[in-house]
């Protein structure tokens, strides 16, 4: 049979095209699996107190894919690598998160219990298919047999750009204080509580911290999103619960946004300010649960967290709220709660003379009351509202507090290391604390806008 030379061309040609399909499909499969692979590797990996911070932790995470049992591996930690065999594997608490704008989400969780005291445990998260987290380590929280110490981090609203801003004020604050046994967040952690890449922001700027320090995140009013777009109801991030495993202790109905935390130095006790200002009931509801947490402790310390301030000096629309003061006010004075750490205002104020049912003497102090901000979004004072000592605003700050027995220390930082606020707390016999300021209040000094009153009109 004779073949002319044009169709012996255009058979090569055929073999050629089938040639490159069948290499295009190759790499395009090789790429969705890789992708693939990509998906399924853990990400934005959290580590929470969800009970007893001596003996317990937990881990939450996220993968983009569904495939593959989700697993976590730890041990107590030692300097030699490797030895896999000698790990405890746990199966995850898996879910899945819709959102009409950024779809399916996965989500993992491990709560890991009857841990020792005081003890170094190495851990990863992940699976043989989907790939692994890099081994990293966490310390539970001493048992305070010895001496009832404690560490941590403060952290007001981060809340706009917080890659682009956050981060810095985060790593400072981690620079300044490694070993934190927490770091708090007073809230509004993001704007748009149902964004996913702003959430996505703030686990880039919290990076490898969030996986070696436990957080406490605080609900705040950004973390609450319309229903709709025509309805004024509100509803919880649906991104909260799901990546992060918190205490649930609290009221029944606002588990995981109000708790409490007990460390052998003090009772951290976390409120949901943004409910209790939407409802009378909620209000009423955890104000009788509060008086009961508070009566119950037998730490030293009582620390209390919860994301609108009982005192505002801040200009604009918002900032005034009575109806927290006349429920809670009280009981933080009855049962000589030590500080009260607050965000929303964008600024920095800090007082401890604000009284309402109780006197004080000369070098005592009452409740400390305090606001501040980690984000760039800023507001100013309006002098008129002025409640605190101490203020600061269009700066960026952090807080560390140390408890070590009757005595807690107070540092207010700038994400630039400057001391810009600091006093220490001691535990007297009978009645308030006597405090030691270490900074003359001098208004001249204060940090504020270089053209005077700024206002932000979002809230």
């Amino acid at each position: 049979m004779r073949i002319k030379s044009g169709n012996i061309a255009t058979l090569v040609h055929l073999r050629h095209m089938n040639l490159k399909f069948r290499t295009l499909l190759f790499f395009g499969l090789f790429a969705t699996l890789v992708c693939k692979a990509q998906d399924d590797k853990p990400k934005c990996i959290i580590l929470t107190d969800f009970a007893d911070p001596t003996t317990t932790k937990a881990v939450t995470w996220q993968t983009g894919g569904a495939s593959g049992k989700q697993l976590l591996q730890f041990a107590k930690a030692t300097a030699s690598p490797y030895g896999e065999d000698a790990v405890s594997t746990v199966s995850a608490n898996s879910e899945q998160v819709s959102n009409n704008t950024y779809g399916l989400n996965y989500y993992h969780s491990v709560d890991m219990t009857e841990l020792e005291p005081g003890t170094k445990y190495r851990y990863r998260v992940g699976s043989d298919s989907g790939g692994w987290s890099a081994w990293t380590q966490f310390k539970t929280a001493d048992d305070g047999q010895s001496s009832k110490s404690l560490d941590f981090v403060y952290l007001g609203d981060i809340q706009n750009d917080i890659y682009s801003w956050g981060t810095r004020a985060v790593w400072a604050a981690h620079s300044k204080m490694p070993y934190a046994d927490f770091i708090l967040f007073a809230g509004d952690c993001v704007d748009k509580g149902n964004d996913k890449e702003q959430w996505q922001e703030w686990f880039d700027a919290l990076g490898r911290v969030a996986e070696t320090t436990p957080v406490v995140p605080v609900v705040g009013n950004h973390e609450y999103e319309k229903i709709n777009d025509t309805a004024e109801e509100r509803a919880l991030s649906v991104y909260w619960k799901a990546q992060f495993s918190l205490p649930k202790n609290g009221l029944a109905s606002l588990e995981e946004t109000s708790f409490f935390l007990d460390y052998p130095a003090m009772r951290l006790v976390v409120l949901n300010s943004m409910e209790a200002l939407a409802s009378e009931q909620y209000l009423i509801a955890q104000t009788e649960w509060l008086e009961g947490v508070l009566a119950s402790t037998t730490q030293k310390w009582i620390v209390i967290s919860f994301h609108h301030p009982l005192f505002s000096a801040r200009d604009g629309r918002y900032g005034d709220y009575p109806e927290l003061r006349e429920q809670w006010q009280p009981l933080f004075e009855k049962y000589q709660v030590d500080l009260v750490l607050t965000g929303h205002d964008h600024m920095y104020g800090r007082s401890g003379n604000q009284p309402g049912t109780s006197d004080l003497e000369n070098g005592e102090v009452g409740p400390v009351y305090v606001v501040s901000v980690a984000g760039p979004k800023m507001y100013g004072i309006d002098e008129e509202k002025r409640w605190m000592e101490r203020a600061a605003v269009n700066t960026q700050l952090y807080q560390t507090i140390s408890i070590v027995g009757d005595h807690l220390k107070f540092r207010t930082y700038t994400v630039t290391d400057e001391l810009y606020d600091s006093f220490d707390l001691f535990k007297q016999k009978e009645g308030v604390n006597r405090i030691e300021e270490h900074l003359p209040f001098d208004r001249a000094s204060e940090l504020r806008f270089p053209n005077g009153k700024y206002t932000n009109k979002t809230n």
